[in-house]
């Protein structure tokens, strides 16, 4: 009776210390776990930080030249603004014709702009979006698609451009570029908290970058099947 006991209990301290081990060696895959991911974290920010300056060295004299600013977006980390305001990309008054101002200004920047994105940047971009911004006049649903309008009206004009001037950029214009109109949501307010109309009515060109995974998918080697 004393033996098997005895063994019993000599079984019990095999499976303690068993199951020790085995909690042990989770304990260090975990966390060796968490340290590879927070290498990876890591180096994924440092390559995105790296091509955002590229992306901002590249374009940032330009930029400056024709009075507009490339800012980091605060809601998207992959993505750069560049705000282009009414006094510069202007429309008729509640219409979406460009005028000659507006027409000149997208002949200017747009060939440069869209020949870096798709040239010498163009592994680092994952897409180019034209929002439409307008004021807080009128119903949401006529501001919607004054903004909609307005925003295909640039990319069209910029098609037309971009054809003309920088032909080898086209169709890379066409895959990456998207119009969106965003209507009164996005309102610009002064210190008073009301609404700024000049600088509500915009148009941002959003570029985004490819983020660490778009890019290392692209690296690999397509196997032929």
């Amino acid at each position: 009776m004393t033996r098997t006991t005895a063994q019993g209990a000599g079984t019990s301290h095999t499976t303690v210390g068993i199951t020790d081990l085995m909690t042990s060696l989770a304990v260090v895959f975990i966390l060796l776990f968490a340290a590879q991911m927070t290498k990876t974290s890591s180096a994924a920010q440092s390559e995105l930080q790296e091509n955002r300056e590229d992306v901002q060295t590249a374009l940032q004299d330009h930029i400056q030249r024709l009075g507009l600013s490339l800012d980091a977006d605060p809601r998207d980390p992959l993505a750069l603004l560049i705000v282009v305001p009414e006094n510069r990309l202007t429309f008729e008054f509640g219409k979406s014709t460009l005028s000659s101002t507006a027409d000149a200004f997208l002949a200017e920047a747009l060939p440069f702009y869209v020949g870096a994105l798709c040239g010498p940047l163009r592994d680092k971009i994952d897409s180019l979006a034209i929002e439409g911004h307008t004021d807080d006049h009128g119903s949401d649903a006529l501001n919607l698609k004054l903004s909609q309008e307005r925003s295909l009206a640039v990319m069209v004009k910029g098609m037309e451009i971009i054809q003309a001037r920088e032909p080898s950029a086209y169709q890379c214009f066409q895959e990456i570029t998207s119009a969106t109109g965003r209507g009164r949501q996005d309102l610009i307010y002064d210190a008073a908290a009301i609404v700024n109309r000049e600088k509500s009515r915009r148009v941002i060109f959003k570029i985004r970058l490819r983020s660490a995974e778009q890019r290392h998918r692209l690296d690999r080697p397509t196997t032929a099947l």
